[in-house]
């Protein structure tokens, strides 16, 4: 098999990893929260936009690679605890990595939210 074909596994793989016994979803969402900032999440999928050059090479493609595997991973996760209807409010999530993000995003949107839809600067 030719390796530039490996990753396209790798993708399988983690749908086939909700089969083994040992299989845990939530520990799978805990573990991305944990690792990933929500700013570090918004500049890897900007990334990952086709129309967007990584012209500083920020993110290595084994980096964005990993990353895409972890939000798969997640998201399949999200559904197999909405297919097996876990209380998601159970789940305990370390919120102080993405506290301060939401803080300042807040400020942000009430900023906007607050000019007129009338204003004609805009």
């Amino acid at each position: 098999m030719r390796s530039n074909y490996a990753h396209l596994i790798l993708l399988d793989m983690i749908i086939y990893e909700t089969h083994r016994e040992e299989y845990d979803p939530i520990k799978n969402v805990q573990d991305f929260w944990e690792k990933y900032s929500l700013s570090t999440i918004h500049e890897h999928i900007v990334v990952l936009q086709p129309d967007v050059e990584n012209t500083e090479k920020k993110h290595s493609v084994d980096h964005l690679s990993t990353f895409s595997v972890d939000v798969l991973r997640t998201l399949i996760a999200y559904f197999m605890m909405h297919l097996d209807k876990v209380d998601i409010g159970k789940i305990t999530i370390s919120t102080t990595v993405n506290e301060e993000e939401l803080k300042i995003t807040k400020k942000i949107s009430d900023f906007f939210n607050r000019v007129s839809p009338s204003n004609t600067n805009s």
